[in-house]
């Protein structure tokens, strides 16, 4: 099998290239525009705004199995260019969808959980999105596109969390910077999400790549937790006080565009397909990443 990843230079797209060495698969990884080598893939800067591109590295890999996990994610950036964010985001996976069709390739599109308002929480698959941002908007345009096509099957996940393997420290890694050096830090208390670790998400995207699920699964983690609670229980879990934790609520907060209150997902679908795999809690996830990086 050999298996294109897109957007392989994130924080996502760093532990795919792990768990797939791991595997030995033949990989073949675009970045935004890193390059260089990371887990033996060479990276290579593509840009998904531009369609030509898009289908001369498209052409040239010869992928069995696409991962999509290339976006502009950061929800700031996209609202300030929102034409950009629609071009990569939304444009982008319909070329990319497109490519796969023609090809007969199979395609794992990665959504968000952000695609909801947030006014529920514990979606399920069959939840109509109903975003409130500009990234949330073009993901959701981009699941419509990916959808269109055989072969392909949208993942929503949830907040990701764990320690950066890309050399980009993820929010993760400044809260513990921040528990450990007694460094404050604003967490929100009412807003909610289902956190699922990095290595854990990497590891069952592989295992869906090479299965033949089709339509949508969601893919969050076991429990539903708040940032505020989050942050607790790593600073518990790290032995250090909590008090460098200053708990504010969305409203406090200036923000550009309103935040979901709980866009926590049921994960039901994808444990009934596979029980065995590896979903731990909080603290069992908090202990892989620690035990690893010694």
């Amino acid at each position: 099998m050999r298996v294109l990843v897109t957007g392989a230079s994130g924080q996502l797209g760093g532990y795919l290239l792990r768990e797939l060495a791991a595997r030995n698969v033949e990989t073949v990884a675009w970045s935004g525009s890193r390059r260089g080598s990371l887990f033996g893939a060479d990276l290579r800067p593509v840009d998904l705004a531009d369609r030509n591109a898009v289908a001369a590295a498209f052409r040239q890999a010869r992928p069995d199995v696409v991962i999509h996990a290339g976006a502009l994610a950061r929800v700031a950036d996209c609202f300030r260019e929102p034409e950009r964010a629609r071009l990569v985001n939304s444009q982008g996976s319909a070329w990319i969808t497109e490519l796969a069709a023609e090809t007969e390739v199979r395609l794992l599109h990665i959504s968000t959980d952000l695609i909801f308002d947030g006014e529920r929480g514990n979606y399920r698959e069959d939840d109509a999105p109903a975003p409130l941002s500009v990234y949330g908007r073009t993901k959701a345009d981009a699941e419509t596109a990916v959808r269109s096509a055989p072969r392909t099957l949208v993942v929503r996940m949830s907040l990701l969390f764990g320690t950066s393997v890309v050399g980009r420290p993820t929010f993760f890694d400044e809260q513990v910077t921040a528990a450990r050096n007694g460094k404050p830090i604003a967490l929100f208390a009412d807003e909610w999400r289902t956190p699922l670790s990095l290595k854990t998400a990497a590891s069952a995207l592989v295992a869906l790549a090479q299965s033949k699920e089709a339509g949508i699964l969601h893919l969050g983690g076991p429990e539903r937790m708040s940032r505020l609670e989050m942050g607790e229980r790593l600073a518990a879990f790290l032995g250090v006080c909590p008090s460098f934790i200053r708990a504010v609520r969305r409203g406090e907060a200036p923000s550009e565009e309103a935040r979901p209150r709980d866009t926590s997902l049921d994960s039901s679908g994808w444990r009934a397909l596979y029980p065995d795999h590896p979903w731990p809690s909080w603290e069992a996830a908090l202990a892989e990443f620690f035990d690893s990086s010694c």
